[in-house]
Formats: structure tokens, C-alpha cells, sequence
């Protein structure tokens, strides 16, 4: 298993400040270049370029990791299909021990990142503090890798330290639950759990993007749905179903109003599955992402599928069965998860 936790930089004087993002320019360069060598080449797999390609004065080291990040980058832009050569527009840098040594509790600053091995003599020893999640992941057994990322941006600069641990053995005894996540209630379970609403997204939909107010809002949106995750109910449970919402917001400009399409796009669905992916992997649960077919209109109870059925918050079919519409899709998810889509076919 991994983890990240994110520590600042900016306690740092300011000319330290100024040399790191120096740095970073540099190797942002850098990368572009071996980008624009890779694909030239056509090289989209094996090992990274040669460094001696590109004339920069940073160390062969630092090249080498540029190169080998460039050749990541190219290697997505395949992945992902897409044509056109990728432009890397980000301070970032993905760095292994080499470059870095992390030294704890030597003084009033519990965190001092040694930075070395980057050019020109240049060596680097930046304070900064832990936090409670970085705490809590040390408490909890977690050891430090060696690998980190440098960032920087106009809030200043960051490390990703990253953590690692072995996985437990996934559970054999417990029950099934299922959720359905959704955007005016965040999760519904199918034994019954309702957590969260749409407040924090219409929040978002009222700041103007780009503002310091929108931006907070955001962070609001990331903590609430920390938070939101962390609060299901998890005891006894071996298996978590969850709809594969892959692109469900792909094309929706234009089918729905301009309104809620707005805040629409503040539904940071992928967010919560990931959330909730580590959360299962942390506690040895199953996390099982299955189709999306019909769970919306189909009735938990008698498999019929109605579009009509569903009626806002409220499902309500004509064999009887009248209950909450996400708790209902959340019985379907439940449904399909354990016995597949062949379990599930409309009764005629």
C-alpha cells in the first residue's frame, strides 16, 4: 500500500525559496526537451534517453530523472491515445534518494529535508513540520519510502513524502454491502446509511472560478468528502460494491440545464472512490467496482425496469415497492455484486 502526505517548504528563507524554483524551472526544461526526444524517436516504452542529449546544468543524476519522468509522461499520452505531444507545464519534481535525505526531530523544525546530487554544487537542508496525518500514518506503521515529489506553485513549496506498508489479507468472513454515490446525497448503503448531501457543491457553483473563496471552497469539498468517507460503516463487512462511474459526466453539456450542469461538474465522484478504495484496501475489504446498467430504474424488489418509476428522491413501482431511490439502486449494486448482471434480467 501506498500513501502521500503533503508537508511545506515555505519556512524556508526566502533565497532557498527562490533556488528551489530555479531549480525546478531548469528541470521542467529539461524534461521538455527529452519529450520532445522521445517523441521524435517514437520511443513510447523501454528504458529513458541517454541524459547526454541535453545540455543543461543540472547533474547527470538530475537529467537522468528528467528523462526518466519525461518517458512517464509520454508513455501516458499513448496510454491515453492521444495523438498530439504532451507538454509538461508543472514545477514538479519526482526525485528518489539520491537526491533527498529526510531527517526527523533535530530541532524545533521536526522535519528537514536534505536536497543534493542537483548541479552547480547546489545543496539544500529545508526545514518543515509534521502534521497530524503525517503523524498518524508513522503511529500507524507506516515507513517512509524513498521517493518524493517537489512542488511548486503560487502557494509555494510542497513535498509529497510518500509511505508505505504491506497490504492485510483480504477477509473471508463478513457480509456484502453495497453503496450508491450520488450528488445531492453523497452515499447511500444498501442497509441503509445516508451520508452527506449537495451543499458543499452548490458552495462551489456560487464562488467565481479561479477566486481565493472558490479555491477554499474546494479545499471544503475535499475535506468534507475525507470526512464523509471515513464515517461508513465498515465493521463485519468483507466485499464493497460500487457503480464504475467512468465518464458518467462525459457529454452532459447540454442534456441538463446550464445550472446544474454547473455544479455538476463539482461532483468529485472519482474522489470519493478512491477515498473509499484505500479504506477497503486498509482494512482488508474487497472494493469491487461493477456496471452501470440500469440501477437507478430498476426495482430492488421485483427486477421490473421503469424509467418512470423513479420519480425525484422517491422510487416507487407498481409491484408495491416504494422507498428512497438511491437506497434502491444501492439493493440493485448489492444485487449485481453478488450474484452478476445474468442475476438481474427485466421480468416481462
Amino acid at each position: 500500500m501506498i500513501r502521500k502526505s503533503t508537508i511545506n517548504l515555505n519556512f524556508a528563507n526566502n533565497g532557498k525559496l527562490e533556488k528551489i524554483k530555479e531549480i525546478a524551472k531548469e528541470y521542467q526544461k529539461v524534461v521538455n526537451l527529452f519529450i520532445d526526444i522521445l517523441w521524435e524517436q517514437k520511443q513510447f516504452s523501454g528504458n529513458f534517453v541517454k541524459d547526454t542529449l541535453v545540455d543543461s546544468w543540472l547533474s547527470a543524476r538530475m537529467k537522468q530523472a528528467a528523462a526518466k519522468q519525461a518517458l512517464s509522461i509520454v508513455k501516458s499520452q499513448r496510454k491515453k491515445k492521444k495523438k498530439h505531444k504532451p507538454i509538461f507545464n508543472r514545477l514538479v519534481m519526482e526525485l528518489d534518494s539520491r537526491f533527498i535525505d529526510i531527517n526527523q526531530d533535530i530541532n524545533s523544525f521536526d522535519i528537514w529535508i536534505r536536497f543534493s546530487s542537483i548541479g552547480n554544487k547546489i545543496k539544500l537542508n529545508l526545514p518543515s513540520r509534521k502534521h497530524s496525518h503525517f503523524n498518524r500514518l508513522l503511529k500507524n506503521g507506516w515507513a517512509i519510502k524513498k521517493s518524493i515529489r517537489i512542488r511548486v506553485s503560487e502557494n509555494g513549496c510542497f513535498a509529497d513524502i510518500f509511505f508505505k506498508k504491506d497490504a492485510p489479507a483480504l477477509k473471508t468472513q463478513g457480509n456484502q454491502k453495497a453503496i450508491d454515490i450520488g450528488y445531492k446525497k453523497l452515499i447511500v448503503s444498501s442497509d441503509g446509511e445516508y451520508i452527506g448531501d449537495s451543499s458543499v457543491y452548490e458552495k462551489i457553483a456560487r464562488k467565481k472560478q479561479g477566486s481565493k473563496a472558490f479555491k477554499r471552497a474546494l479545499i471544503e469539498r475535499n475535506e468534507f468528502i475525507n470526512k464523509s468517507c471515513k464515517t461508513l460503516n465498515l465493521d463485519n463487512v468483507k466485499e464493497l460494491f460500487v457503480e464504475d462511474l467512468k465518464n458518467v459526466k462525459y457529454k452532459s453539456k447540454g442534456k441538463i440545464c446550464k445550472k446544474f450542469n454547473n455544479k455538476l461538474q463539482r461532483w468529485a465522484y472519482r474522489d470519493v472512490l478512491g477515498k473509499l478504495a484505500m479504506l477497503c484496501e486498509e482494512a482488508g475489504i474487497l472494493f469491487k467496482k461493477i456496471p452501470c446498467q440500469y440501477t437507478s430504474q430498476r426495482c430492488s424488489s421485483c427486477g421490473n425496469i421503469c424509467k418512470s418509476n423513479r420519480k425525484g428522491e422517491i422510487y416507487k413501482c407498481a409491484c408495491g415497492n416504494i422507498m428512497d431511490a438511491d437506497k434502491n439502486a444501492a439493493l440493485n449494486i448489492l444485487h449485481i455484486g453478488a450474484y452478476g448482471l445474468d442475476a438481474l434480467q427485466p421480468i416481462s
